[in-house]
C-alpha cells in the first residue's frame, strides 16, 4: 500500500510513495464507458493518495498560520493520532481518507487557509475538523486515545459515524475519549454522551449515519444516507437535518426499486457503479424542476440526490453520477485535455454554456446513460414503457454524439485524451446505428432543435451595431446586408423553464399519446407529473398538432414578443422553408432584429415574415 505519511522510524520525514499505474486494459475499459470493481479500486487508490497529499498540505499550512490553532491542539496532533491508527489498523486510515465528506472538508479548509472562499465558521473550527477526522479513524480502530475536537451545531460530528448531541452551553470544544476496552465518550464542559458499542445504531444523544441496504442477485449495496455531516453537501455547509422515519423508508424503497435496473444492465458494469458510491446525500426537490443529482471531484464517491418520481430515473441518475465520479478520478491520474477551462461552448444537455472540461464530463456521463437506456429498451414492457425508454436512448445518444463532435473540433487533447475519445466513439457507434421509430426520431430532432434555439436566444447576443444595420435595411425595404452580425456569449444563467418541460411532455406522449391529445384539445387537464404548467403551444406540439402549435405560439408572440419558448415553438411548428431555416440556425439574430424594430413603441413585424427576410442574408 502507499504510505500514509511520515515514518516514525525516520524522524517524521515523508517516505517515498509508490507511483499509481493504470493498466492499458483498465484505461480502455473506462474509455468505453464502463469500469468494473477492480478498475474502480485503482481509481480509489489514486484518490486516497490525493487526500493524503491534501491533508499533509493542510498540516503544513496550518502550522504557519498566525490565527491557528485557536482553542484546539495544533493539527499536527491529529496527524500523529492518524499515524498511531495506521500502525494498528491501516485500513481505517484508508477508509476515513476516502470518505467523501472528508474530501469536501479538506478542499474547503485549504481554500480558507489560502484566503479564498467565504468560510461560515471561524478558521480554527474549519481547520480543527481534522481532529474529528482523526477521532473517527481512532474509534473504528479500537485503540485507546483522547482527541480534542470542535463543537458545531450543538454537538460533535464524527465523520462517517454519527453526531453526538451535547447538552446546552457545551462551549466551543469537546473531548472524544476511548479506553480501548469499549468505553467511549464525547464530553464537553456541561456534560457528555456515552457512545454505544455499536456505532451504527442510534442511542441517547447519538445519531448514527444511516445506511441504505439492499441488493439484487449477487450485487449488494450498503450506501450511507448522510443527513448529519456539515460537509455532506459539497455545495454549501449544512447543519444536521435528521430525516424522519417515513422519509428514510421512501429512500430505501426507491433504491430497492431502482437497483435491479442498474444490476440487470451490463453496458456500465454494475459492480463498478456500486464500488463508486460511497455516500448518498438527500436534498429537497425544487418546485418546478426535475429531480436533481450532482457529484463533485472534491467529494469522491458522494452523490447528492433529490427524490425521484420513478425507479428508471433514479437508476439513470446513479449511472450518470458514477460516470462523473470515475472520470474525475481518472483525470487526477491521466491528463486527457490541455486547459479546457478557458473556452465555453454549447452543451446539448445544459441550459448554460460549458467549458470543454465540462463537456468532456457530460459526454462521458451521457455515454453511460445512453448505455443504460439501450439496455432498458430491450427489457421494458412492450408499449408505452418501451417507447419511453427508446425515446430516452435516442435523445441521449444524439446529445453524446454532439458533445463528442464539439470535443473533436475544439479541445486540445493529449495523446491519452485522443485514445479516450476513440474509445467513446467506438462504444457509441453501434448505438447510433440502432433503428428507432420515425416518429420518435422526429421528436428527438425537435427536442435537440428546441434546446439549441433556447440556448442561443438566451446566451448569444448579436453585435448591436450589426443588428441596427440589418434593422435599418429592413425598415427601408432593402435586402439584408452582406455580413451577418457577430455574436458574444453570455455566461450567466437565465430564467425560464426551458426545454425540460418539452422533454417531459415528449416522455408522456411516448407512454400515453391519447392522454396528451386530450390535454391538448382541452377535454382533459394536463397529465400529472409535470413540474410546470405547459402552454397551449407546447401541448399542441407534443400532441403532434403542428397547426394548433403554430396558432398558439403566434398568439403568445403577439402578447409577448420576447417569449423565448414561443419563438422555439413557432420554429418547431413551421414547415420546412426559409423561415424555419433562419430560426433554426440564427434564432438570436431574428429575435434581436425583432427587438430593434420594436424600438420606439412599434409592434414589430410578423415573426415569420422577418425570419424569411433574414434568411436571404444568411444564405446569400
Amino acid at each position: 500500500m502507499t504510505s500514509f505519511g511520515p515514518d516514525s522510524r525516520t524522524g517524521g520525514e515523508p517516505r517515498e510513495t509508490r507511483r499509481h499505474r493504470l493498466p492499458a486494459a483498465a484505461f480502455a475499459e473506462l474509455a468505453r464507458g464502463s469500469g468494473g470493481q477492480a478498475v474502480v479500486a485503482r481509481l480509489r487508490a489514486g484518490q486516497r493518495s490525493r487526500a493524503m497529499l491534501l491533508l499533509r498540505a493542510l498540516i503544513d499550512l496550518s502550522s504557519r498560520h498566525p490565527g491557528l490553532p485557536g482553542p484546539l491542539p495544533p493539527p499536527r496532533v491529529a496527524w500523529e493520532l492518524l499515524l498511531t491508527v495506521e500502525r494498528h489498523r491501516a485500513a481505517e486510515v484508508d477508509r476515513i481518507l476516502l470518505h467523501p465528506q472528508v474530501g469536501a472538508w479538506l478542499s474547503r479548509a485549504l481554500r480558507a487557509l489560502r484566503g479564498r472562499g467565504t468560510p461560515d465558521v471561524p478558521l480554527w473550527r474549519e481547520v480543527g475538523h481534522v481532529h474529528a477526522v482523526a477521532a473517527s479513524a481512532a474509534l473504528r480502530s479500537g485503540i485507546a486515545f483522547r482527541a480534542t475536537v470542535p463543537v458545531r451545531h450543538g454537538g460533535v460530528m464524527i465523520p462517517a459515524l454519527g453526531f453526538a448531541r451535547l447538552p446546552e452551553g457545551a462551549g466551543d470544544i469537546a473531548e472524544v475519549r476511548a479506553d480501548g476496552r469499549g468505553q467511549r465518550t464525547v464530553r464537553a464542559a456541561t456534560g457528555g454522551v456515552h457512545l454505544p458499542r455499536d456505532l451504527t445504531g442510534d442511542a441517547p444523544g447519538w445519531s448514527a449515519v444511516r445506511r441504505l441496504r439492499g441488493g439484487h442477485g449477487p450485487l449488494a449495496y450498503a450506501f450511507p444516507l448522510d443527513d448529519l455531516d456539515p460537509y455532506r453537501n459539497f455545495l454549501r455547509p449544512l447543519p444536521p437535518e435528521r430525516l424522519g422515519e417515513d422519509a428514510v423508508t421512501r429512500w430505501a424503497t426507491g433504491f430497492a426499486r431502482a437497483w435491479p435496473l442498474v444490476a440487470e444492465q451490463s453496458n456500465v458494469d454494475p459492480a463498478g457503479v456500486a464500488a463508486c458510491l460511497a455516500s448518498v446525500v438527500p436534498v429537497p426537490g425544487v418546485a418546478g424542476a426535475e429531480a436533481f443529482s450532482a457529484s463533485s471531484p472534491e467529494a469522491h464517491g458522494c452523490v447528492l440526490l433529490s427524490p425521484h418520481d420513478d425507479p428508471e430515473s433514479l437508476a439513470a441518475s446513479l449511472i450518470h453520477e458514477t460516470q462523473h465520479i470515475k472520470l474525475s478520478a481518472l483525470l487526477d491520474l491521466v491528463p486527457l485535455i490541455d486547459g479546457g477551462l478557458e473556452e465555453i461552448h454549447y452543451a446539448p444537455w445544459r441550459s448554460d454554456p460549458r467549458p470543454l472540461r465540462g463537456i468532456l464530463q457530460g459526454v462521458y456521463a451521457f455515454l453511460g446513460v445512453t448505455g443504460f437506456w439501450q439496455a432498458r429498451r430491450a427489457t421494458a414492457a412492450p408499449g408505452g414503457a418501451r417507447r419511453a425508454a427508446t425515446l430516452e436512448f435516442a435523445l441521449r445518444r444524439t446529445q453524446t454524439a454532439a458533445g463528442l463532435r464539439a470535443l473533436r473540433e475544439h479541445a486540445r487533447l493529449t495523446a491519452m485524451g485522443e485514445r479516450f475519445l476513440d474509445g467513446i466513439a467506438e462504444r457509441l457507434a453501434p448505438w447510433l446505428g440502432e433503428p428507432v421509430a420515425d416518429d420518435l426520431l422526429g421528436t428527438v430532432d425537435d427536442l435537440a432543435t428546441d434546446h439549441r434555439i433556447v440556448h442561443r436566444m438566451r446566451h448569444l447576443r448579436p453585435d448591436e451595431e450589426g443588428v441596427n444595420a440589418w434593422a435599418h435595411a429592413r425598415r427601408r425595404g432593402q435586402e439584408p446586408p452582406v455580413a451577418a452580425p457577430g455574436t458574444a456569449v453570455l455566461t450567466a444563467r437565465t430564467g425560464g423553464h426551458g426545454p425540460q418541460l418539452r422533454l417531459a411532455l415528449a416522455r408522456i406522449h411516448a407512454r400515453d399519446p391519447a392522454a396528451l391529445a386530450r390535454a391538448a384539445d382541452g377535454s382533459a387537464p394536463p397529465p400529472p407529473g409535470l413540474h410546470t404548467a405547459p402552454s397551449r403551444a407546447e401541448l399542441a406540439w407534443a400532441a403532434g398538432d403542428r397547426d394548433a402549435a403554430l396558432r398558439a405560439s403566434r398568439a403568445v408572440l403577439d402578447r409577448d414578443p420576447d417569449d423565448v419558448t414561443a419563438w422555439s415553438m413557432l420554429t418547431l411548428a413551421l414547415p420546412p422553408g426559409p423561415a424555419k431555416a433562419a430560426l433554426t440556425t440564427r434564432p438570436e439574430l431574428v429575435l434581436a432584429l425583432h427587438r430593434a424594430l420594436r424600438k420606439g413603441g412599434g409592434e414589430g413585424p410578423d415573426p415569420t415574415a422577418l425570419a424569411v427576410w433574414a434568411a436571404r442574408g444568411l444564405t446569400g
